[in-house]
């Protein structure tokens, strides 16, 4: 990862939304339908889950431009927005694609291995407590390095911050209710940042946008959250000027995170 930001999206004229909610329908919609398909291949015949096969399965294998973070409140939103990135040529990672998830495996494998009561028509009355605890634990754990694998790869993360997602403090550090959030958060500030490389880049990275260091708290740190604004994502690609990891580097130079040679 290099860098880092944040976004509020503005209210959108409702048909150009719709028509940018279809095409990132059809992304998320194709990660989903993978997800579910794979549930079943989760666990061997000895109960055991196999974490490799479950991060393999959750995401995919082509190498994604754009971690999205987001509340699961704002799905719509995020998927649109996926669609208007797609759109321009960026390769889109959705995080809740995945998470969203964790509970159909957690189901799958408490029905199986952690009932404490049945019901006579055969019906779940109850679940062992320490039993669920513990793979809730697993698949928690699991789902997190996985993510931070996913977010390592990608090029930069794209936090859509909403209310939903963020509760304010004030301007540079708020508390979020999810876990998830927190933990993504978490991780875009202390990844190792990596400089993106490629030909059609004609300016210097500038060094001095480097971020290290995390006072943990529960609080949610979004000091290191560069701020974007949709116009910037639209000024970069006017007139076709700038297309795909083109934009990235608009945004990288506008934002100060390189400079001209």
């Amino acid at each position: 990862m290099f860098a880092t930001f944040k976004i509020a999206l503005p209210d959108m004229n409702e048909t150009i939304w719709k028509q940018y909610y279809e095409k990132g329908l059809a992304v998320y919609s194709t990660h989903k339908q993978k997800i579910k398909e794979s549930l079943d291949k989760y666990l061997s015949v000895d109960g055991e889950l196999k974490a490799s096969e479950i991060e393999k399965d959750w995401f995919p294998s082509f190498k994604a431009d754009v971690f999205l973070s987001h509340s699961h409140k704002d799905e719509k939103d995020v998927i649109a927005f996926a669609g208007l990135l797609s759109d321009i040529g960026l390769k889109v990672f959705i995080d809740s694609c995945v998470w969203g998830y964790s509970d159909d495996l957690l189901r799958q494998i408490d029905n199986e291995y952690c009932v404490s009561k049945t019901n006579p028509d055969g019906s779940i009355d109850s679940y062992n407590y320490q039993k669920r605890n513990q793979s809730t634990a697993h698949v928690h754990m699991m789902l997190n390095g996985a993510l931070m694998k996913m977010m390592d790869s990608t090029e930069c993360l794209i936090f859509l911050d909403t209310p939903n997602s963020l509760k304010a403090k004030d301007v540079s550090n708020g508390t979020t209710n999810s876990g998830w959030i927190y933990s993504e958060l978490l991780m875009s500030k202390l990844l190792r940042r990596l400089d993106p490389i490629r030909k059609s880049m004609n300016f210097a990275l500038n060094e001095s946008v480097r971020h290290d260091g995390l006072s943990v708290e529960y609080d949610a740190d979004i000091t290191h959250l560069i701020i974007i604004s949709l116009n910037d994502i639209i000024h970069a690609t006017r007139d076709g000027k700038y297309l795909g990891k083109g934009v990235l580097d608009y945004l990288y130079f506008d934002k100060g995170l390189c400079k001209e040679n």
